[in-house]
């Protein structure tokens, strides 16, 4: 086959060969990487003018390097290709700048990590790379099964690079983002362009040097994936931890409305009280027993020695007596003095409510919820059981949302577990039989000395 190939044209084949197959795997590296990315209109006729336009332009460049033969001259024929390859990804898909220009960086690494990896182990196997593509033989005979294999192997290693690098949440957009994305590209196509070129240079001098060249290679390679799977990944966790924050202020504004109410209706109870006494030989028994219910439901105030978390339990008391839940609750609150009052609104109310939405559409005998917090040796333990039914499914650990949006819902878990791990904690949550359990741990030691 390549004997057919050298033969077919002039001698700029061989050149132009190598370069549009470069092109190529860069292409076959982009279009596997930004596969969640939105398809512009007539994809398929810009897919086929893009690589038109590759064939055209590395036949040019291979005239060009031929003639000029220096390394400079092939430093600038691939970043032309570089190019080619980025503009390619603009005008057959679209989306934002900063992501796109982080998934061909990603892209481009791919290529250079499966592009080093190959001739590597040819060299691990006493096969000189420069003289021939074979993995399995020595020698410059190459068959059609050298050729499968080749391009096999690379598409392979793509493949699997594309499902574990390739990203899977959008960027959050700040100054530090920006920054970090524009450093990386820069500094990806510059290197990637520079070494490629240069590393084929003193990859002869010896057989030990050319098997470190390519070792380091596909290190820095590997390196520039982790890195950009990595910004990703901090921006999803920035993201998550702005929403947890948001919704942390919403608490704050939602504790001090409840805990005016909850004033309120502690002083209108009293007077109800020392009405209903001077009036209740004017009522029926019936009258008077009611009465009294509704104000005993309204003023049962519960104590646990932490004010904050009192006005919780009391607000999550009364919505499950109006669901017709069964709430217990023994708490030793002094022990919380370490949480901020957000954050012990925040964490309650995120484990009653949860236990709520678990229960509600269970049989009416099984709407149970039961909370504690008692201390332990040397730590505070928080523990909220209910019945469950269905299949628990965890998604990281946590619990999977059963909301439609995912993006949005699912944070009061984490935020529990956020508030947790602040202090040192642990969260624990298990299915016993048709039981859930959530456990929380705060170590006393760390936590008796911590200021919020």
């Amino acid at each position: 086959m390549s004997d057919w190939i050298a033969a077919s044209t002039n001698s700029y084949t061989m050149q132009s060969v190598n370069l549009m197959l470069t092109y190529w795997e860069c292409y076959i590296c982009i279009a596997l990487f930004a596969r969640r990315f939105e398809r512009r209109e007539f994809f398929f006729v810009r897919v086929i003018l893009t690589l038109l336009e590759g064939i055209v332009l590395c036949y040019l460049l291979a005239i060009w390097y031929t003639e000029a033969g220096s390394l400079l001259v092939r430093v600038l024929c691939y970043s032309a290709i570089t190019v080619l390859n980025f503009t390619a990804l603009i005008f057959c898909w679209k989306d934002d700048l900063q992501e796109m220009m982080l998934t061909f960086c990603s892209s481009m690494a791919a290529y250079q990590f499966t592009n080093k990896l190959y001739p590597l182990l040819q060299n691990l196997r006493g096969i000189n790379d420069r003289e021939t593509l074979a993995l399995l033989h020595s020698g410059p005979e190459i068959s059609n099964l050298d050729w499968a294999v080749f391009f096999a192997f690379h598409l392979a290693v793509i493949i699997l690079l594309s499902v574990f690098f390739a990203p899977k949440n959008r960027l959050v957009h700040n100054r530090r983002t920006t920054r970090n994305v524009i450093i990386l590209s820069i500094a990806t196509v510059t290197l990637v362009n520079i070494l490629i070129c240069v590393s084929r240079v003193f990859e002869g001098e010896s057989p030990m040097l050319n098997v470190v060249t390519k070792v380091l290679y596909v290190g820095f390679s590997f390196t520039i994936l982790t890195i950009c799977a990595g910004i990703f990944s901090q921006s999803e966790q920035e993201e998550q931890i702005g929403i947890l924050h948001q919704l942390w202020r919403q608490d704050r504004a939602q504790f001090e409305s409840v805990k005016a109410n909850m004033d309120v209706i502690n002083m209108k109870c009293h007077d109800l009280k020392h009405i209903l006494d001077k009036i209740e030989d004017k009522l029926t028994g019936e009258e008077a027993a009611s009465l009294r219910e509704a104000i005993q439901f309204y003023d049962a105030n519960i104590k646990t020695g932490n004010e904050v978390l009192d006005v919780v339990l009391c607000e999550k008391a009364m919505t499950c007596q109006k669901s017709g839940i069964s709430f217990s609750c023994m708490a030793d609150g002094g022990r919380l003095d370490f949480l901020t009052p957000v954050q012990t609104y925040t964490l309650f109310g995120n484990i009653i409510d949860n236990a709520v939405e678990a229960v509600k559409s269970l049989p009416l005998e099984e709407r149970v919820i039961s909370l504690s917090c008692w201390e332990e040796k040397d730590a505070l333990v928080v523990e909220e059981s209910n019945y469950f039914s269905g299949r628990l499914e965890l998604d990281h650990g946590l619990p999977a949302t059963s909301k439609g949006d995912s993006s949005r819902h699912g944070f009061g878990t984490k935020s529990i577990q956020y508030i947790a791990a602040q202090y040192g904690g642990t969260m624990d949550i298990r299915v016993v039989d048709n039981m859930f359990f959530l456990t929380i741990r705060f170590p006393l030691g760390k936590n008796s000395d911590k200021t919020a």
